[in-house]
């Protein structure tokens, strides 16, 4: 097999399986194009950074370029800044692109950790950084250490009044042995995010295949309505529940239903259509190939015959 040809089956290969990954098995979360690209761009400016000094005044100009940009993915440029400023030991560059980093995007709680470990190492008395967040948290926590009360109290409950820190904070660590008024821990709000269910969250919602697939409870959260909304997805849960009774005709029904709900998805766009073209791909694999739907093998006829090609490519 030549080059360009066995590149060609490998990548098909990649596809088709990890598309197969969002009917039945595990889900996969690929990155879209325009992030993947920017990471990448991004990872070089990094290794160029190591490199002669002008290497290194390029990276870091391209890097603040991206950080000044609108992009919603700025932050990413904002927090390689941020490192690599620190790792030439400039602490006042470093807390400038980690706070950059934090405000382009408020909920991450990787830039907050970076920008609270940034204020660590400026001085303390920098009027600049006399009122925010992360003076306060090092105020508190050093004065926790050293067993100073009413220091740590006051920055505490400025922190509780800006929203900054929750009960659970105060409930656990050096916080829960500092000796805090217990009045604190009253007026403190619980946390109402969980990292987990956000990220969850975030997956579902760039996930590209979210326009033909209801992705709801595939990364990890238990969906709210057990029933689909989206018929594909609806049709394809009914032919898994034939599969233990092994019901031949209603399998059959759902798998049509199946076939003609990506059908008339596909009839939306050239992207609907190539998605759900590569859906069918996958679940023909299923039913032809996998050994979990062998009951149904004969099924897979259902489906175009143009799969079956596919099909024996894919065979090692």
């Amino acid at each position: 097999m030549g080059t360009k040809a066995g590149s060609f089956f490998k990548y098909s290969i990649l596809i088709i399986f990890s598309i197969v990954g969002t009917l039945d098995c595990t889900s996969v979360s690929v990155p879209g194009g325009g992030r993947f690209g920017s990471e990448l761009i991004q990872e070089q400016a990094i290794l160029d950074f190591y490199g002669s000094e002008e290497e290194r005044n390029s990276s870091l100009q391209l890097l603040k370029s991206t950080c000044r940009s609108l992009r919603k993915d700025r932050g990413l440029a904002c927090y390689n800044l941020s490192v690599l400023y620190d790792s030439l030991g400039d602490s006042a560059s470093a807390w400038e692109y980690a706070s950059k980093a934090k405000s382009s995007d408020p909920k991450d709680p990787l830039y907050g950790e970076l920008a609270f470990s940034a204020s660590l190492k400026l001085e303390a008395g920098k009027a600049s950084l006399a009122d925010s967040e992360e003076a306060l948290y090092r105020e508190a926590l050093d004065s926790c250490k050293k067993g100073k009360k009413e220091e740590a109290n006051a920055s505490v409950s400025k922190l509780i009044d800006l929203g900054s820190i929750s009960k659970e904070s105060l409930s656990k660590g050096i916080f829960s042995e500092c000796g805090l008024d217990p009045s604190l821990l009253t007026r403190a709000k619980s946390n109402s995010i969980k990292p987990s269910v956000e990220y969850y969250k975030s997956l579902e919602k760039d996930h590209s295949y979210k326009k033909v697939w209801d992705l709801s409870g595939e990364f990890g959260r238990t969906p709210k309505d057990l029933v689909s909304s989206n018929k594909a997805t609806q049709s394809w849960k009914e032919l898994k529940k034939a599969l233990g009774t092994r019901d031949q005709v209603s399998a059959k029904r759902h798998l049509l239903s199946f076939k003609e709900s990506l059908d008339s998805m596909a009839k939306e766009n050239a992207q609907s259509s190539l998605l759900a073209s590569n859906l069918k791909k996958a679940a023909f694999l299923l039913l032809s190939e996998d050994s979990n739907y062998s009951a149904f093998k004969e099924l897979a006829k259902e489906l175009d015959a143009g799969y079956s090609r596919s099909a024996q490519l894919a065979k090692p």
